[in-house]
């Protein structure tokens, strides 16, 4: 089999690219929610006009004359920020093709072909998940490498703002209807910081333990207790998403993994024990994932993708090397919106 011929014909940098990004997707939670909107940039960094949009109601002004100016411009300042770069190599030996045959077929090509869409797959669950990772901590509010021990940066501190604490008294039976105190907080504030943005709803992603607490709570359980429908937490777990009080709770125990140089590994978990996090709905320009281009002479002047995979022959050509490569910042531009839930101790 001619390696160099059919990595140089079949498998360039632009097709494997092409081919890895068109690929279903359909690791996460954020991701399938589609909470993040994914933009590709021409640089390596991504500039960030931070500006506080009041909105005023408009006199009447006489017709024919000139339209009165607006005399209360938008105050704003320029953020400066980098993308990080997170690659990895990724080896397709010819030992591992060696006696192997598709069934009914002679082609050693359409094994290798096979073999390269298996890696593809991998590739790209390994990028994912490493988006989620990050797309989480922005969400918490400081986004960590992959460690979890070095941070790359934080979002409430990169944007100037101050982050948003809730508690809700779920635990207190004595408590008269703690959600719908701890929900009319919630949904105020956010109204009241929206300013110049659109918000249609408000979902609380939910550990296992707060989401506990909630279905365990004396005015939730009551507000079912003659209802007949679904969901019903006397009869349902409720591990699905439901609205409740205007609000949409989703039970999440999302975690990833990743394995130090010492071979030990380290688990992170996306939502902390007894939290949860509050986020609105309908957002235009809060949650942002930039892309910027590859650092090869493939990718330079173009617009960024999510993620690059570039081969290399390896020596004597034992097989071929598959680098991936990716270039993100994932950004909560105005962290403020994000509220923290925490149960009231």
């Amino acid at each position: 089999m001619d390696i160099n011929a059919i990595v140089n014909e079949r498998y360039t940098v632009v097709e494997l690219t092409s081919a890895i990004n068109n690929r279903q997707n359909e690791y996460g939670l954020l991701n399938g929610m589609g909470l993040f909107t994914s933009k590709g940039i021409p640089d390596r960094e991504v500039k960030i006009e931070k500006r506080n949009q009041t909105l005023h109601i408009i006199p009447t002004s006489p017709i024919g004359t000139p339209a009165p100016a607006d005399d209360d411009p938008d105050a704003g300042d320029v953020r400066i920020l980098p993308t990080r770069r997170h690659a990895k190599k990724h080896a397709l030996l010819a030992e591992s093709i060696q006696g192997v045959r598709k069934f009914g077929s002679n082609s050693e090509a359409e094994v290798f072909d096979e073999k390269v869409m298996e890696l593809l797959d991998k590739i790209q669950r390994e990028h994912r998940q490493t988006t989620e990772f990050l797309r989480w901590g922005a969400l918490k509010g400081t986004v960590y490498d992959a460690d979890g021990v070095k941070v790359l940066y934080n979002v409430y501190d990169e944007m100037g703002e101050q982050q948003k604490e809730i508690e809700w008294d779920l635990e207190n039976d004595a408590a008269v209807d703690p959600i719908l105190d701890g929900t009319n907080e919630l949904t105020d504030y956010l109204e009241d910081e929206a300013l110049g943005e659109t918000i249609t709803g408000t979902v609380m992603f939910c550990s296992p333990g707060y989401h506990e607490a909630l279905l365990k709570n004396k005015a939730f359980r009551e507000a079912f207790k003659y209802f007949s429908g679904q969901p019903n937490p006397h009869r349902d777990t409720l591990r699905r998403p439901f609205e409740f009080k205007d609000v949409i709770y989703v039970r999440h125990r999302g975690k990833c993994t990743f394995k130090k140089s010492d071979g030990s590994i380290v688990s992170h978990t996306f939502i902390p024990d007894g939290e949860a996090i509050a986020v609105p709905l309908g957002t235009s320009e809060v949650f942002e994932s930039y892309y910027a281009p590859g650092e090869f002479m493939e990718a330079v002047n173009t617009v960024g993708q999510e993620l690059y995979v570039k081969p290399k022959i390896m020596d004597l050509d034992m097989g071929v090397e598959f680098h991936s490569f990716s270039y993100p910042l994932h950004l909560v531009k105005k962290p403020r919106l994000v509220v923290r839930c925490k149960i009231k101790p």
